[in-house]
């Protein structure tokens, strides 16, 4: 804990920067616009986009013209240097790690990472390297996307993962009616228990299509709410944007240890 009495002659740490609007909020979170039209879609607890989600203060900032149509589409790429912009800001003013809440911005990672000075992970995709390097042989990662369609052979290289690897699996919930028509389409109210039972469905359906899958990564920032769901369904581990993010922060804040000796 740092002690903020300058009579006690301590080193203010490397980590706080001269002159900030405000400080504590060491993670910084990349934000869509929300698309237009009808219904009521909030960020519930567990969504990337709710601020009770995470254990430490967080700080938004939306990114300008990049909505869920414009990030899924092939001319995605066009708004780099929106979302570089986003990011400098979001570190000019205090963020240690830059995050986002969709995993269709892994398509900026390599940009942003150049454009910052801190650690960046735009997408829950980057976990899915690491968690097939922890599966035995003869198991699978299972990847449940947003839209299946719309995850090229470009952005699974841009996480690390090899376009034609037989041990990644993915599912879209392109097709899931209550899911898609809040989320992509947005036309309708978030039906929290309709999105959760078509989340475990298509990840119950997955598994008894390669039933060696021993592990699944959500990888859209609105599904960690149902994580829960997925592995009560499933009975295997489950991984999402709250995994890596929350990794980073224990990294950022150690505490001692207690315990017996």
């Amino acid at each position: 804990m740092i002690d903020p009495s300058p009579s006690r002659g301590r080193q203010w740490p490397a980590s706080v920067k001269p002159r900030l609007a405000f400080y504590g909020a060491p993670v910084g979170i990349l934000m869509l616009e929300r698309m237009p039209g009808a219904g009521l879609r909030p960020y519930i607890p567990g969504d990337t986009g709710n601020a009770s989600t995470w254990s430490v203060p967080v700080r938004y900032k939306t990114v300008p013209g990049l909505n869920v149509s414009r990030i899924l589409s092939p001319d995605g790429g066009e708004m780099t240097s929106a979302v570089v912009q986003a990011a400098t800001e979001l570190v000019r003013e205090g963020a240690q790690l830059i995050t986002c809440g969709c995993g269709y911005s892994i398509r900026y990672q390599e940009a942003v990472r150049d454009a910052v000075d801190v650690p960046v992970f735009l997408s829950s995709l980057l976990l899915a390297p690491f968690l097939e390097q922890m599966l035995p042989k003869g198991k699978a990662l299972g990847i449940i996307v947003a839209s299946s369609c719309s995850l090229t052979r470009d952005m699974l290289e841009a996480a690390g993962l090899r376009a034609d690897d037989h041990r990644v699996v993915v599912a879209g919930l392109e097709s899931a009616p209550a899911f898609s028509t809040t989320w992509i389409a947005a036309t309708c109210d978030l039906d929290v228990l309709a999105v959760e039972a078509e989340v475990a469905e298509a990840a119950v359906a997955l598994l008894k299509e390669r039933p060696e899958i021993g592990m699944l990564l959500l990888e859209c920032g609105d599904l960690p709410p149902y994580a829960a769901a997925v592995q009560q369904a499933t009975g295997i581990p489950v991984f999402d944007y709250t995994s890596m993010v929350e990794f980073f922060i224990r990294g950022l804040i150690r505490k001692p240890f207690t315990g017996l000796t």
